[in-house]
C-alpha cells in the first residue's frame, strides 16, 4: 500500500518528500552517501594543492549542486522528483529530476529504486553527487545493505580541495571487509581543457583497515606520451608509512657524468625506519646510499652510510662515507649527545660534495657528550676527536683529541643589588695523533678553575656589574721535550665593570610614531700580564672581531691563553623602533677599546699588538622604508689606517616569491692574526628570484672575488609554473678547491600538482642560497 503516514505528498508539478523520521528510505540516502564519501581514498597518496599560483581557481570547473529554495534542520532530508510511488515493505520508486539533500550531501539522478525486502537499492541515468570536499558524476549504481557492498559504474569525480579529477570505470565498496575496489582509474589536477599530466592505473585496491592501498599497471604520462610505469606499486592512504620506491632523481654534473637514483624505503617499525638509494654514476659506477633512523621515547637517532666500490675516477679504491648522529635526553634534566663521521679518503666530500660549503670541509667530527644541570648547576662530559679531510694542513695545526673532557659550571640564582656567585670549571687531556699514528706533539692534561663574584645594579634607565674574579690553570704534560715543563701552571685575578643607560624619546618620522633610544656603554677589563709562553696550545685560538668582541672578557677562545687587558671600551647604539608595534626599524652602533697597555699574550707564531685601541666598529642597519632591509658593517683600524672588515647588503622583497639580495665583503685580517693560510677576501654576491611574467621567474646567484677576477660559486635557473604542473632547470658552476679546480652541474626539477616530483628536488639548495626564497612548486 501507499505510505501516507510516513510523507506528505505535496500537491505540485514535482513531488517534494520531507523525510524526519528514520524511515527505510533514509537508511538508505544514509548508505549512499557513505559509500560515495568513500572515493577521496583512491587519491590520499598524492600531496595536497598546495603552492598552487593565487591566480588559479581554487577548485577545478565542475557543475553548480542543486538549490534547495528552503531551510533544512540538521539530519533532516529533502527529496523532490517529478513522480514518486513508494511502497512500504515494497519497490519504492523516484522517477524523473530526483534530487536528495541531507546536511551538505546532495544526490541527484532520474531514476531511483529501493527494494526494502531485498534492502537493494539502485540509481540510474546521470547519477549525480555533492559535498564540501568532493564532486561525482556515475552513469549508474547498486547499493546492497544486506551485504554491506555498493558500485558505481563510469564515474568522473572532482576532488576540491586537491584541485582533483578523475574518472574509474567501475567503483566497488565492501563495507563489512573495508576494502573498496576500483578499475580503469585516472587522475589528474589539470584543468579539462589542459590534460598536461595524467596518471592512470588498471585496478587500484584500497584496504581502509589497514590504511594502505596498492595499485597495478599505474602509468604516468604527460602530454599523453608515457613517461614512467611500473606493474605494480603501493600507498598509504593516511599519514602511515609503508615500505615501497620513492621517486627517483636525476642529474648531470662534469666530475660524476650523469647519475640517477632510485630510493627504496624501508618502513621497518613504528619507531624506526631505512632508506637505501642505488645511485649510478656514469663516469664511477654504481653507489649505494643507505639512511636509517629511528626513534626512541626520549631520543632519536640517524646512520647515514655511501659506499662505492671501485671507483673508476679514483684508481679504482673503494670509497665510502659512514655518518652517525644520536640525540637523547634522560631523567628531565639530562641530555647525550653521539656523533661520528670519517671519509674513506681526502678527496670524497671534494668529489661528491654538492655545495662549497661540503668541498671545503676540512675535519669530520667524532664526539660523545653527556650533561646533566640542576637548578644552579651543569655537569658535560664528552669525548671529541675529528677526522682531518684536509691533508694539506699541517700536522702541528691540526684539532687535538679531548680524551676526555669534563665541564662543571655553577651560577647562583640572579639577584639585582645582591652578590651573585659563579663557578666555571673544566679539565681535560689533549692527545693529537693522525689516524692512529702520535705525532711529536705535546699532549697532557689541563686543570682550570674560575671563580667570580658580582654584584649587578639594575634600574629600569640603567645598569652597573662588577665584577671579579680568579682563574686558575694546571697542566700535567707528556712529550715535553725541553719546550715545556711537565707541569706548568697560571693564576690570574680577572675584574671588570660594566655600565649602561637607556634613554628613549617620542618621536615621528612619515607619519609613524616612533620610539627613538639612545643607549650609551662603557666597559672597563683589568687582566695583568703574565708570561704565558710556558703553556701549550691545545685547543685556543682568536675571536672574529665584531661588536659584541667589545665586551668581551677574553680575547681567546679557550684558556690556554688568557688576554692581559688595562683597557675600557666606549660605545653607543641608537634605535627606532615603532610604538604600536614594537617592531625594530632601525639601528645604529658604533664602539672602540681603548688601549691603557699593550696587549703582550699571544698566540704561538702571533707578533704582539702595540696599538693604542682596537678597530673603530660600527654597524648600522635599517627596514623603515616597506620590503627594503638595508645593513652594513664596517670595521677600520686607526693604527694601520687600513679597513679591515666592510659588510654591505641590501634585500629587496615585495612579496614571498619576489626578493633581489645584493651584497659586498671585505675582510683583511691584521697581519698579526696568523702566520699561516688567512688570506684576503674581497668579494660581491648577487642573489635574486623574481618573477618575469605571471608564470615564468627567473633565479640564480653570483658570487665573485674581486682581486682573483673568479667566479667562486654561480648557478642561473628559470621556473615555469601552472596551475597543474611545475617546472624547474639549474645550471650551476662553483669553485670546490683552492687550487681553482670547478664542478659543474645541471639539474632539473618537474612537478606536478598533487603529485610527487620527478628529477632531483633543489628547494633546500636555493633556500639556503637565496636569502628570502621560498618554493612555490610544492
Amino acid at each position: 500500500m501507499k505510505i501516507k503516514a510516513f510523507y506528505e505528498i505535496l500537491a505540485a508539478p514535482r513531488q517534494s518528500i520531507i523525510i524526519t523520521t528514520s524511515a527505510s528510505l533514509n537508511r538508505f540516502l544514509d548508505k549512499c552517501l557513505f559509500i560515495l564519501m568513500l572515493l577521496p581514498g583512491v587519491s590520499t597518496y598524492v600531496q595536497s594543492a598546495e603552492g598552487v599560483p593565487g591566480w588559479c581557481p581554487t577548485t577545478l570547473p565542475f557543475p553548480a549542486r542543486p538549490e534547495v529554495d528552503r531551510q533544512l534542520a540538521v539530519d533532516e532530508t529533502y527529496i523532490i522528483a517529478d513522480e514518486a510511488e513508494l511502497e512500504e515493505n515494497g519497490l519504492s520508486v523516484l522517477e524523473g529530476n530526483v534530487e536528495v539533500t541531507r546536511n551538505l550531501q546532495q544526490i541527484s539522478a532520474d531514476h531511483i529504486t529501493y527494494d526494502q525486502a531485498r534492502e537493494f537499492a539502485t540509481l540510474s541515468n546521470d547519477v549525480e553527487y555533492w559535498d564540501d570536499a568532493m564532486y561525482l558524476k556515475s552513469e549508474s549504481g547498486e547499493v546492497d545493505y544486506l551485504n554491506e557492498t555498493s558500485s558505481f559504474r563510469n564515474a568522473f569525480y572532482f576532488i576540491l580541495d586537491r584541485r582533483a579529477r578523475g574518472r574509474a570505470e567501475n567503483i566497488f565498496h565492501d563495507n563489512s571487509s573495508q576494502i573498496t575496489r576500483l578499475k580503469r582509474v585516472t587522475f589528474t589536477t589539470c584543468e579539462p581543457e589542459d590534460n598536461f599530466w595524467k596518471l592512470s592505473s588498471s585496478s587500484v585496491k584500497l584496504d581502509h583497515e589497514e590504511e594502505w592501498g596498492s595499485a597495478r599497471n599505474a602509468v604516468l604520462r604527460i602530454k599523453n606520451v608515457p613517461v614512467f610505469y611500473t606493474p605494480y606499486i603501493s600507498f598509504p592512504i593516511s599519514d602511515k608509512r609503508k615500505s615501497g620506491f620513492l621517486t627517483p632523481s636525476f642529474g648531470s654534473t662534469n666530475r660524476n657524468g650523469y647519475e640517477i637514483q632510485t630510493p627504496y624505503y624501508w618502513n621497518i617499525a613504528p619507531e624506526m625506519d631505512a632508506t637505501l638509494t642505488p645511485r649510478v654514476l656514469t663516469d664511477s659506477g654504481l653507489m649505494i646510499m643507505g639512511e636509517y633512523r629511528y626513534l626512541l621515547a626520549q631520543g632519536r637517532g640517524e646512520m647515514n652510510l655511501e659506499y662505492l666500490p671501485s671507483d673508476s675516477e679514483h684508481d679504482n679504491d673503494d670509497r665510502s662515507l659512514f655518518g652517525f648522529t644520536h640525540n637523547q635526553t634522560f631523567a628531565d634534566r639530562g641530555s647525550l649527545f653521539l656523533t661520528y663521521n670519517r671519509a674513506s679518503d681526502s678527496d670524497y666530500l671534494q668529489d661528491f660534495g654538492s655545495t662549497i660549503n661540503i668541498t671545503s670541509t676540512q675535519f669530520l667530527e667524532r664526539r660523545a657528550e653527556a650533561s646533566y644541570r640542576g637548578n644552579w648547576w651543569q655537569l658535560t662530559g664528552r669525548a671529541q676527536g675529528y677526522q682531518t679531510v684536509d691533508r694539506t694542513i699541517p700536522l702541528t695545526s691540526r684539532p687535538y683529541q679531548r680524551l676526555p673532557q669534563v665541564l662543571f659550571n655553577a651560577a647562583s640564582p640572579f639577584k639585582n643589588r645582591r652578590i651573585n656567585v659563579a663557578f666555571n670549571s673544566q679539565a681535560a687531556y689533549f692527545d693529537r695523533d693522525d689516524e692512529g699514528f702520535p705525532t711529536e706533539d705535546v699532549n697532557g692534561s689541563r686543570l682550570d678553575l674560575y671563580p667570580s663574584l658580582s654584584f649587578p645594579l639594575y634600574t629600569p634607565a640603567s645598569f652597573l656589574v662588577p665584577k671579579i674574579g680568579v682563574r686558575y690553570t694546571q697542566y700535567s704534560l707528556e712529550d715535553t721535550g725541553t719546550q715545556f715543563k711537565t707541569s706548568p701552571s697560571r693564576v690570574l685575578p680577572i675584574a671588570s665593570l660594566d655600565s649602561g643607560l637607556f634613554l628613549e624619546r617620542e618621536t615621528q618620522l612619515f607619519g609613524k610614531g616612533l620610539i627613538h633610544t639612545l643607549e650609551p656603554r662603557a666597559y672597563y677589563l683589568y687582566i695583568p700580564d703574565e708570561n704565558q709562553t710556558d703553556l701549550p696550545v691545545f685547543d685556543t685560538g682568536l675571536y672574529n672581531f665584531s661588536f659584541d668582541s667589545l665586551f668581551r672578557e677574553d680575547r681567546f677562545t679557550s684558556v690556554d691563553r688568557v688576554g692581559d687587558a688595562n683597557q675600557f671600551t666606549l660605545a653607543l647604539t641608537s634605535r627606532l623602533i615603532q610604538s604600536r608595534t614594537g617592531r625594530e626599524l632601525g639601528y645604529a652602533s658604533l664602539g672602540q677599546i681603548y688601549y691603557l697597555d699593550e696587549q703582550d699574550v699571544v698566540l704561538p707564531g702571533m707578533t704582539p699588538d702595540d696599538g693604542d685601541s682596537s678597530p673603530l666598529v660600527a654597524e648600522i642597519g635599517t627596514s623603515i622604508i616597506d620590503n627594503l632591509r638595508l645593513r652594513g658593517t664596517i670595521q677600520w683600524d686607526p693604527n694601520d689606517n687600513k679597513t679591515e672588515k666592510l659588510v654591505a647588503a641590501a634585500q629587496y622583497q615585495p612579496a614571498d616569491n619576489k626578493v633581489i639580495n645584493l651584497s659586498y665583503r671585505v675582510n683583511r685580517p691584521p697581519q698579526t692574526t696568523s702566520i699561516s693560510s688567512v688570506t684576503d677576501i674581497e668579494q660581491t654576491e648577487l642573489s635574486l628570484h623574481w618573477p618575469i611574467t605571471q608564470r615564468w621567474n627567473v633565479l640564480g646567484k653570483w658570487t665573485y672575488a674581486l682581486p682573483e677576477r673568479k667566479n667562486v660559486d654561480i648557478f642561473a635557473g628559470v621556473e615555469y609554473k601552472s596551475c597543474c604542473w611545475a617546472f624547474r632547470t639549474v645550471a650551476r658552476r662553483f669553485l670546490t678547491d683552492i687550487n681553482g679546480e670547478y664542478n659543474t652541474g645541471i639539474f632539473f626539477q618537474l612537478e606536478l600538482k598533487g603529485l610527487a616530483g620527478l628529477g632531483r628536488g633543489t628547494e633546500t639548495f636555493l633556500e639556503e642560497n637565496i636569502p628570502g626564497f621560498k618554493s612555490e612548486l610544492y
